[in-house]
């Protein structure tokens, strides 16, 4: 990775100075690189797409008391749609994937309330070792 990102700074040191006919530092390619990158990969007019309000709302974390996960990220209905669940954001909350899938829809874990701050979490009382394993009930 390391070698990629120097090949990717020199090649972008060359084409400055090819555009602006002079030497360019490697800290101006730098913010070359990064402005392209906003550019390439920014959100347009700085707004969030609709499915990803809730993770911002919730700050790109698992919204279950303890966890600080910010992978795997899930938009829950805390009300399943299957059970006439809306697609409100007060019905919506953010899980990472273990607590999701092997949480709330194995039934260990249940939701209730209106997100983001009325949210009611039952977990069972139940100690986990490394990996998420069920150690003991």
């Amino acid at each position: 990775m390391a070698g990629l990102f120097k090949a990717v700074l020199a090649t972008m040191q060359r084409r400055i100075e090819h555009l602006n006919g002079r030497l360019a530092s490697e800290s101006e390619a730098l913010d070359a690189m990064l402005e392209h990158c906003f550019e390439t990969w920014g959100l347009p007019n700085g707004k969030v797409p609709r499915e990803h309000r809730v993770f911002e709302r919730d700050g790109w974390r698992c919204t279950v008391p303890g966890c600080t996960s910010y992978r795997n990220l899930h938009d829950h209905h805390v009300e399943f749609r299957s059970a006439g669940g809306s697609d409100d954001l007060a019905n919506r909350t953010t899980l990472c994937a273990a607590h999701h899938l092997r949480g709330v829809h194995k039934g260990l874990i249940r939701i209730r309330g209106r997100a983001p701050d009325g949210l009611h979490f039952e977990l069972p009382l139940a100690s986990y070792g490394p990996g998420e394993r069920l150690l003991s009930a």
